[in-house]
């Protein structure tokens, strides 16, 4: 793991060495400390918002040791495969070519669908993006794959380390782009709770208001209200493979919706983005982050959703008071043009800013506890583990 901040802003800095030398060694330990110290005070910061992206479901493995979420290409791999006139499709919308023949690029293949449809009424490619749609949700889908008995334990721990904060801070903002179910799988086998908009009576009908809800304890009458540990919010920004709009319009949490309510990857993505229910988290993405006193972190995400990437630089100019850490495997050897510019920051001495080369799973494996677990966390640990044996 590597990562960039302003104290070591000529270079990237090793947090782990293997060298014999005791300097090296020593500097290297001086790194790793000095990484707790910033992600334990993002973690703190009053208004805790993260973002994560398709990096962090890439840790879920099948018994082979393959990731089960598909990236990108393997999305363009399965579409060809269900398509047996791909080629012909591909010239119906006039998919671009380079030098190795057509541009895989599935973005861009739902787009020129979607203006074909909308200049021409094309039913043919219609129907193509109705089976295209189809098939990539139920690759998101990917957790009915998973091996019995298998569970998120990355994702358990990623939870955990979160919920540590003391509970007289404002509950974490947990955002994400990824369409699966991993945070919510992560905390229900956890025992955490998520407040993510959907009300708790059934059916599970979305609405922003509860959003502004919380849950306490109180254990009589006569007590004062406490509000509870291990919680924390979750806002999906483009969606869920769970989601259904009903009749009336309103978002519903079912088991098998027939047509998921998620933004698919084509250039109306900012568009689809001021539609409900995706306007209420943009809505209140951009507002955590002009919040005073605000920490953000984001982890596996890919800087390529311009209406994500926009508020994020309003936010850096804006707020002068937002801490903010990128965890990314490739970011040392390829940087967005955001990341690029937060480099330039860090060498103009922003002492807001860290860069951090590394994996979801190395991420969380370097987040400090922020407080010892307590007896009723460690007795349901002890609980679950016997139960599972």
């Amino acid at each position: 793991m590597k990562f960039k901040t302003y104290q070591y802003s000529k270079h990237w800095t090793e947090t782990v060495s293997t060298s014999s030398d005791d300097a090296a060694v020593e500097a290297a330990k001086r790194a790793g400390k000095q990484l707790e110290s910033i992600l334990s005070s993002t973690l703190l910061s009053e208004n805790l918002v993260i973002l994560t992206g398709l990096g962090t479901s890439l840790c879920i493995k099948d018994s082979a040791g393959n990731a089960l979420a598909p990236t990108m290409p393997d999305l363009w791999k399965a579409i060809k495969a269900a398509t047996p006139d791909f080629d012909t499709l591909l010239a119906r919308v006039q998919q671009p070519k380079d030098t190795h023949g057509w541009k895989e690029d599935v973005e861009l293949l739902l787009s020129r669908c979607q203006m074909a449809v909308v200049l021409n009424s094309d039913a043919i490619v219609q129907a193509f993006i109705d089976k295209a749609e189809a098939l990539i949700a139920d690759k998101c889908g990917f957790l009915k794959f998973l091996p019995v008995g298998t569970g998120l334990p990355i994702h358990e721990a990623f939870l955990r380390k979160l919920a540590q904060r003391p509970t007289r801070l404002p509950r974490a903002k947990l955002f994400t782009t990824n369409y699966d179910l991993c945070f919510e799988s992560a905390a229900g086998s956890a025992g955490f709770v998520l407040i993510d908009g959907f009300s708790h009576a059934s059916p599970q009908v979305f609405d922003g208001v509860h959003f502004s809800y919380d849950i306490v304890r109180r254990d009589s009458d006569n007590d004062a209200p406490t509000y509870i540990p291990n919680t924390l919010q979750l806002l999906k920004l483009h969606g869920s493979v769970d989601w259904e709009r009903d009749s009336a319009g309103m978002v519903r949490r079912v088991s098998h919706p027939a047509k998921p309510v998620i933004i698919y990857p084509k250039n109306g993505k900012f568009e689809s983005s001021f539609s409900q229910p995706y306007f209420e988290m943009m809505a209140r993405f951009q507002s955590a982050l002009r919040m005073p006193n605000a920490g953000l972190l984001v982890v596996g995400f890919g800087f390529n959703d311009a209406h994500l990437v926009g508020p994020i630089e309003s936010s850096l100019r804006s707020n002068s008071s937002l801490k903010m850490v990128v965890v990314g495997p490739s970011y040392e050897s390829k940087m967005p043009d955001l990341v690029t510019s937060l480099e330039k920051l860090i060498e103009a001495g922003d002492r807001r800013l860290t860069i951090v080369a590394a994996g979801f799973e190395d991420l969380v494996s370097a987040i400090p506890d922020l407080k010892a677990p307590s007896e009723d966390e460690l007795h349901t640990a002890r609980i679950r583990q016997v139960i599972n044996k």
